[in-house]
Formats: structure tokens, sequence, C-alpha cells
């Protein structure tokens, strides 16, 4: 008995080292498969931080690498300063590199001006095409060559049918000069003006160009539905803001008969108050008007010398340049817009304008 006793202690002994090493085996696997659990979540992390890393290193703005270019004919004055600032405001948001050209007036100059830029390869230029025939070989040289060009500000008198380039950003001439001359021909017949005799100057910096010829052919719609057949384009003498405002007060004091007054662009615009006054002049005696809403213009509208102007809102010219040429790189998008048309006649709508006035309007 005392043997059968002994031989079960020894098989619960041994059943118990069978256990106990059972166990031992379970907890070592199971320290391997969490010790490869954690590999496999460091290795995650790790696959996680680099993908994290490679997404950092690829954002960017969407235009870094791309160079646009603006070719203008404008100068030092606060419609192309307002220019400016959209293009650089575009260009920041895009992270893209972007230059203007500013060339007085002075048709040579601009082309110049577009020769070097077509030989810089730029990703895009945006033109003031001021001339409907200066244009036309340049334009299409750049585009055989890969570099698109797009119109700005002027365009030619024909739009596309006239000239190559891609697409044109600005106000549509012909609407506006018609739209500030009705305006100041309602403020003539609600005076009791004589159409018949009535006379009206416009006063252009640079009257060759396509913008005075084609905002005066507006204003001659307009005159020829309230019967006015009198009718002078006046030369301001360039874009310099002192010689302009010699020649507009010449002209009103040398020509009593002036009964409308128009500024053909806007620093024409911008002297009308300070000319009128040279002249003599009080407010409302002589109806004017013109184009852009510079410091100038709107003093002019506030003290009653001035009786409305276009906004064509400049600011999106330079802006939707920049942008304009970045879509066509992109998805070869050429839309048409126009940034203009906008009637200022009273005060009460200048707002924002006067405070932004020279910067953003």
């Amino acid at each position: 008995m005392k043997r059968k006793w002994m031989l079960f202690a020894a098989m619960v002994v041994s059943l118990g080292l069978v256990g106990c090493k059972t166990t031992t085996t379970t907890t070592a696997a199971a320290a391997e498969t969490t010790a490869a659990a954690e590999t496999t979540a460091a290795a995650a992390e790790t696959t996680a931080a680099a993908a994290e890393t490679t997404a950092a290193e690829s954002t960017g703005k969407p235009g870094e690498g791309l160079y646009f270019r603006l070719v203008t004919h404008g100068g030092d004055d606060p419609f192309w300063v307002v220019v400016n600032q959209g293009m650089k405001d575009a260009g920041a948001q895009l992270g893209c590199k972007v230059g203007i050209d500013l060339c007085g007036g002075d048709l040579a100059k601009q082309q110049k001006a577009f020769e070097e830029a077509v030989a810089s390869k730029p990703n895009g230029i945006a033109l003031v095409i001021n001339d409907d025939t200066a244009w036309d070989k340049p334009v299409e040289d750049a585009l055989a060559k890969g570099i698109p060009v797009i119109g700005i500000n002027n365009d030619d008198t024909k739009g596309s049918a006239g000239n190559a380039r891609l697409c044109y950003i600005g106000q549509s001439e012909r609407r506006a000069g018609y739209m500030v001359a009705s305006r100041l021909f309602k403020e003539g017949k609600a005076k009791g003006v004589d159409f018949a005799s009535a006379h009206v100057a416009m006063a252009a910096e640079v009257p060759g160009a396509a913008y005075a010829t084609v905002r005066a052919q507006g204003v001659k719609d307009a005159m020829a539905e309230y019967g006015i057949t009198s009718f002078e384009m006046i030369d301001a003498g360039g874009l310099e803001a002192t010689t302009i405002e010699e020649r507009e007060s010449a002209y009103l004091t040398a020509h009593p008969e002036t009964t409308f007054f128009i500024g053909a662009g806007g620093i024409c615009t911008d002297r009308i108050m300070s000319s009128l006054k040279a002249a003599g002049r009080k407010a409302g005696e002589v109806i004017a008007g013109g184009f852009d809403v510079a410091p100038g213009t709107v003093e002019g509208l506030k003290s009653g010398y001035i009786t409305a102007t276009i906004d064509q809102q400049q600011y999106l010219q330079g802006y939707f340049a920049v942008y304009v040429l970045y879509l066509y790189n992109k998805y070869g998008l050429t839309p048409n817009i126009d940034t203009g048309g906008y009637l200022v006649d009273n005060p009460d709508k200048l707002g924002l304008i006067e405070k932004l006035s020279g910067t953003y309007r």
C-alpha cells in the first residue's frame, strides 16, 4: 500500500512538472507574440511618421517655380499702383514669381520690354494691347515659341479677331464710355442744357491709344442719342499729372463753350477738379466725369466737380492676370473677364472705394 502511494505521488509530481513546463512555454510564446506586436506597432508608427514627413515635404504653394510678367503702357501713377498690388497679391498666394513693366505710354519702349520678356522665357505674359497693329506679330511669335500671352486693361478693338492673344481681362471700353457719357448727358438734361449747341471735350493721356479711341466711340454713341454733335479729343500730353492739369485748364480757359468735360483715362479724370478750379469754373458749371477712382476723382465726386466716373476695378486686372496665366499653365483655361462697368455717380456709393482709393481701388 505504501508503495502505491509512492507511485501515485511520483505521478503527481511528474504531472506537476509537465504542467509547469507547459505554462512556461505558453508564457514565452505570449512574450514573443507581444514583442512581435510591439515591433509591428513600432513599424507602423515609423511608416506613419514617414508618410507625414513626405506629405510635409510635398506641401507647397501651387504656383511655385512659375514666372509671369505684365508688360504695360502704364506709369508711376495711382492707377498702376493698384494693378501692381493685385499682381503681387496673386503672386504671393500662388507662390509664383511675378514682375511688371511700366513703360510710361511709350509704345517703342513697351515693345522692347515685350521682347525682353519673351527672351526671359516666362510661363506667361499679360500684355496691354494698346495698338491694333503693333502687337499682332509679336504676340503670334511669342505664342509660336510656346509662351502664353493674354490681354489686360486694353484690348485690340476687334478683340480675338484682331489679335491672337488667348483671352482678355479688363472692362468693355465702348460700353464704359457709353455709360459715363449717358450719365453726364442725363445730368445735363435735368439742368436744361441745350444739346443742339452743347460741346463735349474729352482729354486723353494718349489720344491714339486703343483705350481712348474705343471709349470715345462709346461717348459718341451716347451723343447720338441726345442729339449732340460737337466733340473734340484733347491731347493731355502723356502720363505726367502736372502736364495733364496744365493742358486741361488751358483748354477750359480757351473754350468757355465746353458743356461736358470727360477724362478718357484715370489721370485725366483725377486732374479734372484741379483743372476746373484753375480755369475759374465752379462746381457744376461744367458737367464732368471720366474713369477710375483715383484720389482726385474721389474728391471731385464729393465736392460736386465730378458727376460720375466708371470704376474698372483695376486691382482685378493685375490679380486675375496672374491667376489666369497660372490656370492656363495647369489646365489650359482661357477665361475672358470683364472687370469694370461700375458707375459711381453719388458720394454715397464711395464706401470702401474712398477708404481704399490708390491702394486696392
